[in-house]
């Protein structure tokens, strides 16, 4: 039986925010990695290399220089498909290599690319129970005995590398995932809590900490389910997100600037402001939008408030041609509106300007990590967790490649 920690981990998935309007990707790369007792037996911490990978430290090229790589994605099913199921729950240490991956990535990958995306995919059922041994057999960590001193070790590792991306405008998100099976909910029942909702509560608010984005992006909703399918419908409702890429050419600072959206119903919005220089920074500012529509200001001085201005990802780059945005969380009378086209006015008098391409945005390469828990109380469901994850990389594939 799992020990009960009061700030377990169960976390999460990061998951791909994209536009609905398609954005083509140069490169999208992904690995996977599931974690049991036996997590650091696929994982050299000291070099950021994956050992159980055919490729070693090279991910596997989901989609390259314009085509999907299907023999890649291919392989990476195989790796989820493998039998390796451990007894315990390592999620402290899985998230904890999971983020030294990523770093890794982004230093030998996407060193110079600004505009990467990063998204970990993380799937657990249950209470961390062992994570705190196993970083003390590989000497990772010293300073702590208690499982509630390695959540906080994550805590400011997931703020550091955050803050490290946002400086360099990557995006970088977490989304938390969590199976509801029989090792949760009995260990909750423990805390005197029985109903559904009051189990789901208290998940979400353990969780809090081990969540959150970097930039342009809201704390995301816990996906929590009693089955398999249900988690990955929400996954793929929440991937699609009601949020879009737009960009500005600088030379219309000064001007009034128009964006008109459009959903697959055919529904439209119209949301106006003004491009310009502040503290010289690239920025749309006076921003109005109908009383229907709410869009939360995302910055952490205002988070949650109406969005009054928006600063662009590439907002300190003096030499640039364009300011490019990003508006996340758009609701149409309290529902996500998926933006499926745009067209962009400027000018005195709303005038369309033929300068605008929607499709004709910087590429933005990607890296999609998997990290799957296979621990013994899963049991007869992790078939069926094995299905799910590679169902979520489909959906990863056809949002981000379409």
């Amino acid at each position: 039986m799992k020990k009960c920690y009061v700030k377990a981990l169960f976390f999460t998935a990061v998951t791909l925010i994209t536009t609905s309007c398609a954005v083509q990707h140069e490169a999208i790369l992904g690995d996977a990695i599931r974690f049991s007792d036996d997590a650091y037996s696929s994982y050299s911490h000291s070099k950021g290399i994956f050992k159980n990978l055919k490729y070693q430290s090279v991910p596997y090229k989901l989609y390259y220089q314009g085509s999907v790589r299907n023999e890649d994605i291919q392989k990476m099913k195989d790796f989820i498909r493998a039998d390796h199921q451990g007894k315990f729950t390592a999620g402290y240490y899985a998230l904890d290599l999971g983020l030294d991956r990523v770093r890794y990535i982004r230093k030998n990958y996407f060193k110079h690319d600004q505009n990467t995306k990063f998204y970990i995919i993380y799937m657990t059922d249950g209470l961390d129970n062992t994570s705190v041994q196993v970083a003390k057999n590989n000497k990772q960590i010293f300073f702590t005995n208690r499982a509630e001193g390695y959540a906080k070790h994550i805590q400011r590792k997931i703020k550091r590398t955050m803050g490290a991306f946002k400086i360099r405008q990557n995006t970088f998100k977490i989304f938390p995932m969590m199976f509801l099976g029989n090792d949760i909910m009995s260990n909750m029942k423990k805390r005197g809590l029985t109903s559904i909702e009051d189990i789901k509560n208290a998940v979400k608010e353990d969780m809090k900490y081990y969540r959150g984005s970097s930039k342009g992006t809201s704390t995301p909703e816990v996906l929590l389910g009693t089955n398999f399918l249900e988690i990955t419908q929400d996954f793929e409702e929440m991937f699609e997100s009601s949020g879009f890429d737009f960009y500005v050419p600088v030379g219309y600072r000064g001007e009034n600037i128009r964006m008109n959206l459009e959903d697959a119903d055919g529904k439209e919005i119209q949301i106006e402001g003004t491009l310009k220089k502040k503290w010289f920074m690239w920025c749309l500012t006076n921003i109005k939008y109908p009383n229907n529509v709410t869009i939360p200001d995302q910055r952490l001085l205002y988070r949650g408030k109406p969005l009054k201005e928006l600063y662009a990802s590439n907002r300190n780059d003096m030499k640039a041609t364009q300011a490019n945005f990003r508006m996340d969380d758009i609701k149409l009378n309290g529902k996500n509106f998926k933006v499926s086209y745009t067209s962009q006015d400027h000018g005195k008098y709303y005038e369309t300007n033929s300068e605008y391409d929607a499709y004709k945005r910087n590429n933005n390469d990607a890296y999609v990590l998997l990290i799957m828990d296979e621990s013994g109380s899963l049991g007869d469901q992790t078939q069926a967790e094995k299905n799910a994850m590679q169902d979520i990389l489909d959906i990863i594939m056809k949002t981000a490649t379409k």
